[in-house]
């Protein structure tokens, strides 16, 4: 099989950490396959590519066609190079990508901005904010039924959603779930002398550590912290962040006896970050999947997160939850899980079993290829 996988679109955020992920598995995979691989930036910047096999050939592309001023160049790029390749089939690991292949395109759909446009979120953003998302989600949605026929999202919630959405059948939507990097089975990034670990400050006296690694993406819902940090400030508590210093200067400015901000972190850190902390804070209003439920369950870290459906389909009973608007309940499930120790211990065991539920990367990896194989026939 010829496959071109495209992540020439991703650039940010849980996406790119999937692509990474899934291409250092495809190395292990045994197939009678060639590889022909779009890099973004990012992405490029992340893999080291002598290290895969001679069926993997890998295309920098240095914008995405995501980006009107730099489209027509993209897509004119990405045209030459499916001419060239001539492929069975074209993976598309995170759609829209802009950019409609003449080869069978399949496209991964985990934009939970556009399956849940009746959340609360909406409501918490400006009114221009608002009518801007409303329509670029109209846009999406445009070239989502432009671009190709199949896709393959990371739940059954998500699935019946964009049925709905676009109007699709049943068989067009294929369901393969999201996992912890591979990076996370990996006991030598938790060694302090490798270069990839990150160190923290050393934890002071009955310090507790609540970590959020993420962007400062609107519905992850950071902001909630200013609100919550005078609510518990006779504990020693710290919350570990991962966004750009302006972000963290516009948000949390004077905070920073309570907050210590890494900076953005290559996922090959994550684990050292995790091994560091005592629990997974993420009080977000919007998601399909987040990849940071099975990395705290690998890493034996409570979780702590939004009392809402999407939460509770991936993490069940292995999490506390709350009201992401309320800070005085996030403030008080806080107190309780640092007060409870058995509490704890319940939430890390039932973590262990619910991880057993999951994709492992190398599974999800093998499911995307057979998909492909399949539609080739």
């Amino acid at each position: 099989m010829k496959i071109i996988i495209n992540l020439s679109n991703l650039y940010y955020g849980g996406g790119v950490q999937v692509a990474i992920s899934f291409l250092n598995e495809l190395r292990f995979i045994e197939a009678d396959n060639e590889y022909n691989i779009f890099l973004s930036k990012p992405i490029d910047s992340q893999i080291e590519k002598k290290i895969f096999p001679e069926n993997f050939k890998f295309f920098f592309i240095p914008k995405s066609a995501a980006y009107l001023l730099t489209r027509f160049i993209i897509t004119k790029q990405l045209e030459e190079l499916e001419n060239y390749i001539n492929p069975d089939i074209v993976f598309t690991l995170f759609g829209p990508s802009y950019w409609k292949p003449k080869a069978k395109n399949l496209m991964g759909f985990a934009d939970p901005w556009i399956l849940n446009y009746n959340s609360v979120v909406y409501k918490k953003l400006k009114f221009f904010q608002r009518i801007k998302k409303r329509l670029l989600n109209i846009y999406k949605i445009y070239y989502l039924k432009r671009e190709t026929e199949y896709f393959v999202t990371e739940t059954n919630i998500a699935k019946s959603k964009l049925i709905n959405l676009l109007n699709i059948s049943d068989d067009k939507v294929f369901v393969v779930g999201n996992c912890n990097s591979h990076f996370f089975n990996d006991k030598e990034l938790l060694n302090d002398n490798n270069e990839n670990f990150i160190n923290l400050p050393k934890k002071e006296i009955n310090e507790f550590r609540l970590l959020l690694i993420s962007h400062n993406y609107p519905h992850k819902n950071l902001k909630i912290i200013r609100d919550v940090i005078p609510l518990i400030k006779f504990y020693n508590i710290k919350f570990i962040l991962t966004i750009d210093s302006k972000d963290f200067d516009n948000l949390f400015y004077g905070l920073n006896d309570y907050i210590i901000n890494l900076g953005p972190v290559k996922i090959k850190s994550a684990p050292s970050i995790y091994s560091q902390c005592d629990a997974l804070f993420l009080p977000t209003l919007l998601e399909v999947f987040s990849a940071s439920y099975p990395e705290a369950m690998k890493m034996n870290l409570p979780i702590l997160t939004s009392n809402y459906s999407f939460a509770q389909d991936v993490c069940k009973d292995a999490a506390l939850y709350f009201d992401p608007l309320d800070p005085k309940d996030i403030a008080n499930k806080i107190k309780e899980l640092i007060n409870n120790t058995r509490l704890r211990k319940f939430l890390i065991e039932n973590g262990n079993k619910r991880i057993q539920k999951f994709e492992n990367a190398k599974s999800r990896a093998k499911k995307y290829l057979e998909i492909c194989k399949m539609l080739m026939n």
